[in-house]
């Protein structure tokens, strides 16, 4: 059976600072010294923290958040974004961070 997980992606040029998102899911927002947002942990599978990282997503006024899904290595399938930022955000840098996380999953191809 293959487990899907997700990575939290924060565009850190569209953070504001508001803090919505680390109210919505503390597993996985930290807030720096400035109160501006920044995923410090990996991927996560657990459903209830899936369920509110989606929520932080949503809340995000600036939609600086993405979420990106994998699954678990050698199940074979490329990762893709599961959300992506509505208006602003940085479309490039949110399919760059996908290229990554798919070489780090298989090899650094």
């Amino acid at each position: 059976m293959v487990t899907n997980a997700v990575r939290l992606v924060v565009d850190l040029a569209s953070c504001d600072g508001h803090g919505i998102c680390v109210l919505r899911c503390p597993e996985l927002v930290t807030l720096d010294e400035w109160g501006f947002a920044g995923a410090e942990r990996g991927e996560t599978s657990d459903a209830r923290i899936v369920r509110r990282a989606r929520r932080a997503v949503a809340a995000c006024p600036r939609h600086a958040l993405s979420l990106i899904e994998t699954e678990t290595p050698g199940a074979g399938r490329r990762p893709h974004l599961i959300s992506l930022p509505d208006q602003g955000g940085n479309r490039s840098r949110d399919l760059l961070e996908v290229e990554k996380v798919h070489n780090r999953g298989h090899g650094g191809r």
